[in-house]
């Protein structure tokens, strides 16, 4: 009798682990969700295209910048005041070497692939979105593509 009482004080409850574990998924799974959701400003109206290309999936990481029809920089980085290229150039330099200094600590030495992704609304100024470019490349990237909206049946880039 004393030995299946010393066996079901053995036995381990899962029960408040599996919980814990559980919650924190669903934790993980929403702030992830609201990070991507942060980054399309649904405000802006997309040019269409007859034809685009893909996002780069080779790049280690992605800046989204988002210009609306003013030209005012919105969504993220509508919480700096980054009314001049040369500040905007000051601030897109601290996101990469914030950037680079991460993968360096995941193990990735180099200079890291960054794309930057320019979401400009059909009805923004072409000099605003050259002025935007202009001052990435100033801050060092080197790549970067402009996001449009296909229209329906469009077809992607023509073969090479």
């Amino acid at each position: 009798m004393s030995a299946s009482v010393d066996s079901e004080e053995l036995d381990i409850n899962l029960t408040p682990l599996l919980d814990l574990i559980l919650q924190l998924i669903m934790f993980f799974m929403i702030t992830i969700n609201f990070v991507r959701v942060d980054q399309f400003d649904e405000s802006i109206n997309l040019p269409l295209a007859t034809q685009a290309v893909p996002m780069d999936n080779t790049a280690e990481d992605w800046i989204f910048l988002n210009l609306d029809s003013h030209g005012r920089l919105v969504g993220t980085l509508s919480t700096f005041l980054l009314d001049t290229p040369q500040k905007l150039k000051v601030h897109l330099m601290r996101e990469k070497d914030s950037m680079e200094r991460a993968a360096k600590e995941k193990g990735k030495p180099g200079e890291q692939k960054i794309v930057i992704i320019l979401r400009a609304d059909k009805q923004c100024k072409y000099a605003e979105v050259w002025t935007v470019l202009h001052s990435c490349q100033l801050a060092g990237f080197k790549h970067w593509q402009l996001r449009v909206k296909t229209l329906p049946g469009a077809k992607g880039p023509p073969p090479a």
